[in-house]
């Protein structure tokens, strides 16, 4: 009998921290999943942005009547709603991209915004190879798409969450933060030590390090070194990624825009590397969107020429952006893209 007894105690004392770390997930909502949220920029924590954006779109899309959606991966953040939708015809505009997109993510947020009966009257789609490639979505939490998007049960979608909140390699740098309030560096990707980063209705990065480059100038770069590697100066390409499934991902997206007759225009990134994406990779994304609607700036040009243009090794600015929005619209000489 004192052996059972025993036996309980110890189980109970064992379940005691689990209980308690348990009520601060429910409690703290750390990745802002469990309610509903009218921002979300006032977490410390890097949140799930395919997530994010797609409840801000639902949020505000009765009251704001969003027609026009940027896709994409991070490389999005060159492209602010405000200096798009001076190129368009009177659209509203939000962003809706995902940390390392992948295809079929930003396939699947397509197949979701037709089935929503609402206008898509404008896409900028910004693509490179490495999302071209990947037409499976991505496993872990932090790539995890709303549910009524990728056609996860609410369970598994919570799920894991929760056990993403008790991998020791987001718990001990959450805990520590909760407790101590200081950034330290080994909690990096998990606790953002920048506040107030997004738009809170658009969904538009707000990148503080436009106010360092403001105040150091061409400094920026020569403290910032480290991340950007050498590149070799001659022409590479990538293999072509574009196969079989794919392809039929990218036709199903034009299926969609041409019932919306929406404008879609693609944008191949400036990567700061310089290496283009395959010829047979343009010839056919040309051929599912429309020659006239496919924009390629991978390589060697004096985009990516220019180190100015670029945050780090893996992202432009939007003073680029800008610049290359003018040329998909028209207002600049495409023959200024050098490949």
């Amino acid at each position: 009998m004192r052996s059972f007894k025993g036996f309980i105690l110890k189980c109970v004392i064992f379940l005691v921290p689990f209980l308690i770390l348990a009520g601060i997930y429910f409690y703290d909502d750390p990745f802002k999943v469990i309610r509903e949220y009218k921002e979300y920029d006032n977490d410390p924590i890097f949140l799930n942005e395919d997530y994010i954006g797609w409840k801000t779109y639902k949020h505000f899309r009765d009251s704001l009547h969003f027609d026009s959606f940027i896709l994409g991966n991070s490389c999005t953040m060159a492209f602010h709603t405000w200096d798009w939708e001076k190129h368009l015809n009177g659209g509203k505009a939000i962003r809706l991209y995902g940390t390392a997109q992948r295809l079929a993510a930003v396939h699947r947020k397509v197949m979701a915004l037709d089935k929503e009966n609402n206008p898509i009257a404008n896409v900028l789609l910004v693509v490179d190879p490495s999302l071209l490639r990947e037409y499976q979505l991505s496993p872990g939490y932090t790539h995890l798409l709303p549910p009524e998007v990728s056609g996860m049960s609410k369970f598994k979608f919570q799920s894991q969450f929760v056990q993403g909140f008790f991998n020791p390699k987001f718990m001990l740098p959450y805990m520590d933060y909760r407790l101590c309030r200081h950034y330290r560096p080994y909690m990096k990707g998990i606790v953002n030590p920048d506040k107030h980063t997004r738009n809170k209705i658009t969904n538009d990065v707000l990148s503080p390090r436009e106010h360092e480059i403001k105040q150091l100038g061409d400094k920026y770069w020569e403290k910032n070194k480290r991340n950007f590697r050498p590149r070799r100066g001659k022409n590479q390409e990538y293999p072509p990624v574009l196969m079989k499934p794919q392809i039929k991902l990218l036709s199903e997206m034009a299926e969609v825009f041409q019932a919306h007759h929406t404008n879609c225009k693609i944008i191949i990134s400036p990567e700061y590397k310089q290496i283009r994406i395959n010829p047979s990779d343009v010839t056919e994304l040309k051929k599912i969107f429309g020659e006239e609607n496919v924009f390629d700036f991978s390589g060697i040009n004096e985009y990516t020429n220019d180190i100015r243009n670029y945050y780090e090794g893996s992202h432009y600015r939007p003073c680029l952006g800008r610049r290359l929005l003018e040329i998909v619209y028209g207002k600049k000489n495409e023959n200024s893209v050098i490949q």
